[in-house]
């Protein structure tokens, strides 16, 4: 990613990559595991630090929820998020949050859904 693509810092564009990486072993968690198992299912927190490994326990609506927006990422309860206006806390439930991408940030949430050719075939 280049300078241009609205990523100004070296953080971010880390964290964009790292989140993109947790969301697509999730995106895999959830195509082998979500539609046969009736209770959670444990999760990667999708913050972005590369040293986290903490693990969210969800149902399979729980995931299918977070996955609904392109923009958003499933992290657990109080991980850092970026600061400034890349990213802000959508949601708060009672065993994660969901962090929401915007701006450039969000654009290439977009581009990298594994889910995102799916959304738009189903429009």
């Amino acid at each position: 990613m280049a300078e241009s693509d609205g990523l100004s810092s070296l953080r971010e564009r880390r964290f964009a990559a790292n989140q993109t990486v947790f969301r697509r072993s999730n995106e895999r968690l959830s195509r082998r595991l979500g539609a046969f198992t009736l209770g959670p299912v444990q999760y990667v927190c999708e913050c972005g630090d590369d040293a986290c490994d903490d693990l969210i326990p969800l149902l399979a609506t729980e995931y299918a929820h977070v996955r609904s927006s392109s923009a958003w990422f499933l992290i657990a309860l109080d991980h850092e998020i970026l600061s400034g206006d890349s990213e802000r806390i959508a949601e708060t439930h009672e065993r994660y949050q969901v962090a929401e991408k915007s701006g450039a940030a969000g654009a290439l949430a977009d581009a990298m859904d594994p889910r995102a050719a799916i959304r738009l075939h189903s429009s």
